[in-house]
């Protein structure tokens, strides 16, 4: 994860609010204040000020812990709303 919040410092993101979606797999998402939209092909998280709509098949909420949160299914798209 040092190598992540590097990478994210160098680009002048928010390590706090970041997300790898590894393909087939599912995502992890990081800064989570809630779920808006839940559906299995769209969930819509706040994270900070921002929506992000993460969409495609199978979608459910596999962990969610401290703002931390897994999604499984295959993620198809991710956008910041």
């Amino acid at each position: 994860m040092e190598f992540l919040q590097e990478i994210l410092s160098a680009a002048g993101a928010d390590t706090l609010r970041a997300f790898t979606v590894v393909p087939g797999f599912g995502g992890y998402f990081k800064g989570v204040k809630g779920v808006t939209e839940f559906s299995p092909g769209k969930i819509v998280l706040a994270v900070g000020d921002m929506r992000v709509s993460v969409e495609g098949e199978n979608l459910t909420v596999g962990r969610y812990f401290m703002g931390d949160m897994f999604i499984s299914g295959v993620i198809s798209s991710v956008c910041i709303l």
